[in-house]
């Protein structure tokens, strides 16, 4: 336990190093067993959790041998916050004794599958002996039904129980999923196993199963992690928060740290008003944090995220005191659009002041719009990394199963990661694919390399357990693209899903249109205003207009400096006709005026 002065002298330095935000403090300081926390894109989320953690190590709140657990949902996530954790905790905690405290023995930080593979790795030999050499498990797509048949040598109807398990994930089925649950798993168990596979799913799953069967081993989780700390808890699926509710006893202490405007993955099984349903559950207190450093020094782009977020507060009528000057390139067809934002680009470029400066430019989807803008860098000789492949992209998909696949193979022979085998693993990559063959697979390959420099480099202090779980588990969650911050080009091109939890000096966000933001699924098919885009808010269309305005909200603030809209009078339809269409209603937000440049 840290003495009243050196306990006085940890609280001046987290008081200097959060400037007296009131609210950072608040939430390292607070008292509260269940603290849940509104964290918007540059508020200083990460260094208050930083913060948090070692005023919770250094006034001795975990006992040793137990541990806090921090768990977030996307793999790079988990890892950039064990990195800063492991960088920065030492700096704070320098205090008489602290020199045996050994961070990394004090904490688990990770995601959810990294987690359960640890469970696994330790305590599946009681569901089938493989589970204990689970790196060398062949990863596989259980929502893939034809794949699945192949792989296993089992009817299509086998198969079928695999893939209506998946779909419910994503759909947030829980009474599928309960009822189905015995069913997948011992298929997962009997089938998947015996095979040498395990599904992305079926990884959970199984950590579930074990809990639920094996008391014992859940009570010991339950104690040897007294304090749970979640980021971007926003994104949580379904099995995910099972997993966490399972985690959490009586006495356990919480903080769940999440931004629901940055709720974008709907489409594949983030659950809908999820801080406020673990509000309820566990009565926690809310904590909102109410500064923007990322824009602190940009008005404009400060009053931009301020009317946003009081957009999605109120849909129907948000209290606006300052209207967010916005810029704009606005043209007649998606041709002079195109060229506009390549010479906008290359001012941009050549500038003395910035040349150095990150860019990119992103898209809600990829089509024949995008195209049209890759045109238009081409002829002006502007280098840029082609990034525009979706979540659901077969090849990109297929990329990352066949990397887990040949990753898998060579660890049966070379469990080390040194640079010599992950410049053979490169190789077996170089040799399964023609770099030439598609610009997704030149993206893949260039991906792939700077991710594999990055764990020799920013992740060296990782054990090779950690490394291994950190690499299959970006194969198996398809987060290569999470490696575009390491990427030499200084333009990239990318969709906004894409982007997330990655940052650019300045973003472009073409295609500022009706039938392109919102697109004809995601809002304008069922509006009534197609002939203005006057958009109205009620009940019928509120939870797909916030579900839009997440997107347009994370595209924006992936820019540090400042963001640029364009659209045109004329789009493109997807067959390359041309379309006429209105201003994107995203732009017409109560508290947006346009500037046209």
């Amino acid at each position: 336990m840290l003495s009243k002065p050196e306990q006085d002298e940890l609280l001046r330095k987290l008081r200097t190093l959060h400037s007296d935000d009131e609210k950072q403090l608040e939430i390292i300081f607070s008292k509260s067993k269940r603290l849940i926390v509104e964290a918007p894109a540059g508020y200083g989320k990460t260094k208050t959790m930083i913060s948090k953690v070692a005023y919770l190590l250094a006034t001795e709140q975990v006992s040793r041998p137990k541990k806090i657990l921090v768990l977030t949902f996307s793999v790079n996530a988990a890892y950039k916050i064990k990195k800063e954790l492991v960088e920065h905790l030492p700096h704070l905690v320098q205090c008489s004794g602290s020199s045996q405290l050994r961070i990394k023995e004090r904490l688990f930080v990770s995601n959810y599958h990294g987690f359960c593979r640890h469970v696994l790795k330790r305590y599946g030999y009681l569901l089938h002996p493989k589970l204990s050499n689970l790196d060398i498990l062949k990863s596989v797509d259980d929502t893939k039904t034809q794949e699945i048949t192949e792989i296993l040598g089992i009817s299509f109807d086998d198969a079928s129980i695999f893939n209506e398990f998946g779909t419910a994930v994503k759909n947030v089925d829980k009474q599928s999923l309960s009822r189905i649950f015995n069913q997948y798993t011992s298929g997962i168990i009997d089938r998947f196993l015996d095979k040498n596979y395990l599904s992305f799913n079926g990884i959970i799953a199984l950590t579930l199963k074990i809990f639920h069967g094996y008391d014992e081993i859940l009570q010991f989780y339950k104690s040897y992690f007294p304090i749970i700390i979640v980021d971007e808890f926003q994104d949580t699926n379904i099995l995910s928060w099972t997993l966490l509710k399972k985690l959490v006893s009586e006495r356990s202490q919480l903080i769940f740290m999440g931004d629901s405007l940055q709720r974008i993955y709907g489409f594949i099984g983030a659950i809908p008003n999820l801080i406020s349903e673990a509000e309820q559950l566990f009565s926690m207190d809310r904590i909102v944090m109410n500064k923007n450093y990322r824009f602190m020094s940009n008005p404009g782009m400060l009053q931009l995220d301020r009317n946003i977020r009081l957009n999605a507060e109120n849909p129907n009528a948000p209290i606006i005191q300052t209207n967010a000057e916005v810029q704009i390139m606005s043209v007649a067809n998606q041709l002079e659009e195109s060229k506009k934002i390549a010479q906008k680009l290359s001012l941009l470029l050549s500038s003395e002041e910035i040349q150095s400066c990150k860019v990119a430019i992103l898209v809600k989807q990829r089509g024949v719009n995008a195209d049209k803008i890759i045109e238009a860098l081409v002829e002006k000789d502007i280098s840029y990394f082609y990034a525009l492949f979706g979540d659901d992209d077969s090849t990109y998909l297929s990329f990352h199963r066949e990397c887990a696949s040949q990753f898998g193979e060579q660890l049966q022979k070379d469990i080390s990661i040194s640079k010599g085998s992950l410049n053979k693993f490169y190789s077996k990559m170089e040799e399964k694919y023609d770099c030439g063959s598609s610009p997704v697979i030149k993206s893949m390959m260039s991906l792939l390399k700077a991710f594999l420099s990055r764990i020799l480099s920013d992740y060296s202090f990782l054990s090779v357990e950690d490394k291994v779980i950190f690499i299959r588990d970006t194969f198996e969650h398809s987060s290569l693209k999470q490696s575009m911050e390491s990427i030499d080009e200084n333009v990239i091109i990318s969709t906004i899903h894409g982007a997330k939890g990655l940052e650019w000096d300045y973003v472009f966000m073409p295609d500022m249109e009706q039938f392109s933001m919102p697109n004809w699924r995601g809002l304008c098919g069922e509006c009534y205003h197609k002939s203005n885009c006057n958009l109205t808010i009620n009940g019928r269309n509120e939870t797909k207009f916030l579900e839009e305005l997440s997107v347009f909200y994370v595209g924006v603030t992936r820019a540090r400096k400042q963001i640029f809209f364009s659209a045109s009078k004329t789009r493109l339809k997807s067959n390359g006709e041309p379309q006429g269409a209105n201003l994107s209603c995203m732009l017409k937000l109560p508290g947006i005026v346009l500037v046209e440049i």
